[in-house]
C-alpha cells in the first residue's frame, strides 16, 4: 500500500486499540483444537501402525498451528502498519525456523 492509494488504512495511533477482533482465527483454532483432541482420543482405539500415523498428524497440527497464527497476526499488523510487531512476528517466525533448520541437519544430536 501506498501514500496516494485511497484504500490504505492509516497506522494507529499510540494508545488506540486494534482492529484485530479475531473473527477467522477464534473458529478456527476452535475447530482445529477440537480435531485434534478428538484424533488424539481415537488413535488410542487404531492398530499401531495406524496410531503412529494419527501421533504424527496430532504432533504437526500441536507445533504448526501457534506457527499460523503468528504468520496471521504478522499479516495482520502490517495491514495496521504495526512495524514493531511486524519485526517481532517475523523475529520469532525465524528464530523457529533457524531451529528446525539445525534440528534436520542434526546439529546438537
Amino acid at each position: 500500500m501506498t501514500a496516494a492509494d485511497p484504500s490504505a488504512r492509516p497506522p494507529i495511533p499510540g494508545g488506540a486499540v486494534s482492529t484485530i477482533r479475531g473473527r477467522i482465527q477464534v473458529p478456527a483454532l476452535t475447530w482445529t483444537t477440537r480435531a485434534v483432541m478428538a484424533l488424539g482420543l481415537v488413535s488410542a482405539l487404531l492398530p499401531a501402525a495406524a496410531r503412529m500415523a494419527a501421533a504424527t498428524v496430532v504432533v504437526a497440527a500441536v507445533v504448526a498451528v501457534p506457527l499460523l497464527r503468528v504468520a496471521w497476526l504478522v499479516h495482520r499488523w502490517r495491514q495496521e502498519r504495526d512495524a514493531r510487531f511486524v519485526r517481532l512476528g517475523l523475529a520469532l517466525l525465524a528464530v523457529v525456523a533457524a531451529g528446525a533448520a539445525l534440528a534436520a541437519l542434526g546439529v546438537g544430536s
